[in-house]
């Protein structure tokens, strides 16, 4: 099996394995994820602050971590697709309720007339994913977004995912593009400090 074959085949488990949890467990494991968020090693005193508004069921709720951003004061950037360049825009939202609109696919982005933020002042981002592995790697979706837009940040701006546990497997399948992030935590466990270490 070739790697985009194998990724592929790894994406559909994964996703069966998260919709397999049962709400009550979910729902425990998301309020852990949820505590653990706001003291992250970096973003406490980010400025400006990279997430993603959650657009698909099996993903982490990320609507409590958006506001608790903007409480702080921090500048919350989320990402726009452009679809030409196939590349990530940020934008700055103050508002979720009305800074954001479903985009094409149904995802929800930041409205085009918000203030766009250039990727190197991103201080701090927490980045999507489908699975993890104790490197620091990580399995996106397939289009490759993110991994262009790591390539455009700060190498200093701190990279981290958040999990739920059946996100974890032994080892990802890696292609030279592939970029370790400097953390990843679930509620059963997490791996840190990884970044240029694989």
């Amino acid at each position: 099996m070739d790697v985009q074959a194998e990724k592929r085949a790894l994406r559909l488990a994964v996703i069966r394995r998260v919709l397999a949890l049962e709400a009550v467990e979910r729902g425990r494991q998301q309020a852990v994820l949820e505590d653990q968020f706001p003291d992250l090693p970096g973003l406490p005193a980010a400025a400006t602050v990279l997430l993603y508004v959650t657009a698909f069921p099996e993903e982490v709720a990320t609507a409590a971590m958006l506001c608790l951003t903007l409480r702080r004061g921090q500048r919350l950037a989320l990402p726009r697709v452009d679809r030409p360049s196939r590349s990530l825009r940020l934008f700055e939202v103050r508002d979720p309720e009305a800074d954001l609109i479903r985009g094409p696919l149904g995802i929800p982005e930041p409205r085009p007339d918000r203030p766009e933020i250039p990727p190197q002042q991103v201080d701090w981002v927490l980045v999507p994913g489908l699975a993890f592995d104790p490197r620091g790697f990580r399995l996106g979706r397939g289009a490759g977004h993110y991994d262009r837009l790591l390539h455009r940040l700060r190498p200093e701006a701190p990279r981290w995912a958040l999990a739920f546990d059946p996100q974890w497997l032994v080892a990802l399948p890696v292609e030279p593009h592939d970029q370790p992030l400097d953390g990843i935590v679930s509620p059963g466990r997490s791996a840190v400090g990884l970044r240029g270490t694989s």
